[in-house]
């Protein structure tokens, strides 16, 4: 029993600081400072991308499995961070982008 307790309890650890990680992750001072090594920059994103993407689906399926209300809502809660951290990284709805490898005077090659 102490080892389903354990993995309940990396389950929920998942969703919950997976959406808090991936917005640190985004922040512009990090942004900045992997975006002079591309190789770097590509393996944050992709980090943020991963996290998100087990952090929403864990949630999902605990959320649907019936669990107690104030459960639900830490779920919700690292779900919706998980969204936040997405649009931040790919930049959705934003009008003046960051900049990224991709674009002329960013790298340094």
């Amino acid at each position: 029993m102490e080892s389903l307790a354990a993995l309940v309890a990396a389950l929920l650890s998942i969703i919950i600081f997976s959406g808090p990680i991936g917005i640190l992750l985004t922040l512009s001072p990090i942004w900045n400072m992997t975006l002079k090594i591309p190789a770097l920059w590509y393996t944050r994103r992709i980090l943020i991308s991963l996290l998100a993407l087990a952090g929403i689906t864990l949630g999902f399926l605990i959320l649907s499995s019936g669990i107690p209300i104030a459960a639900a809502l830490l779920m919700i809660s690292g779900m919706i961070m998980n969204l936040i951290a997405i649009k931040m990284e790919y930049q959705i709805g934003k009008v003046d982008r960051r900049s990224t490898p991709g674009k002329l005077g960013t790298s340094e090659f």
